[in-house]
């Protein structure tokens, strides 16, 4: 388990979707969920940075993700979700601050796994509301990525790999869109 959270999280910070401290991932397995721990670096993953906790709050809960909640409940409403990732990709953020309600990709890859990513605005002086709308935001739309406003992108699929993949994609979507439409055009 260790090796493929690792894997993936030199992945996004290398890739530049993560900073330093920023992003986290979680995998469900059979009696629970492998999540990474409250402020870890996502890069060079290593087993103390990661914590097993059940789907009810307990002490483990204490040193998990500060989105622990958001993940538990994807995981609860969910049955595919196996992996999530969460990510802050800069160009994506960005585009999320420019009143967009939807990234519709313009290239061919973006166009093919992803279609069109909804952007969700969710305040960030109510965003405790967040455990909710995002897990709400994916079991009634069917989707398996969300822009949460001005925060990060929200991803599950089988693997971690896999919703990583969508993270990646977005990003590259979203440099893309952003130099053809804003991109010093006169």
């Amino acid at each position: 388990m260790i090796g493929e959270f690792r894997r993936v999280g030199n992945m996004l910070f290398l890739s530049h979707l993560v900073d330093v401290s920023s992003g986290n991932m979680s995998a469900r397995v059979k009696d629970g969920v492998w999540i990474t721990k409250t402020g870890r670096s996502l890069y060079n993953l290593r087993g103390k940075d990661i914590v097993k906790i059940g789907f009810e709050r307990d002490i483990r809960w204490e040193t998990a993700s500060s989105e622990v909640e958001i993940h538990i409940n994807i995981y609860k409403n969910i049955p595919d979700a196996r992996a999530i990732v969460h990510a802050h990709p800069e160009a994506t953020v960005l585009l999320s601050l420019l009143d967009l309600k939807t990234i519709e990709p313009l290239d061919y890859e973006g166009f093919l796994f992803l279609k069109k990513v909804d952007i969700l605005e969710i305040p960030y002086n109510t965003w405790d509301l967040a455990k909710d709308a995002i897990p709400d935001y994916f079991k009634n739309s069917s989707k398996t990525i969300v822009v949460a406003k001005g925060h990060g992108v929200f991803a599950y699929s089988e693997t971690l790999f896999k919703a990583a993949q969508l993270v990646a994609a977005l990003e590259n979507s979203s440099k893309l869109l952003l130099g053809v439409k804003y991109g010093g055009k006169d």
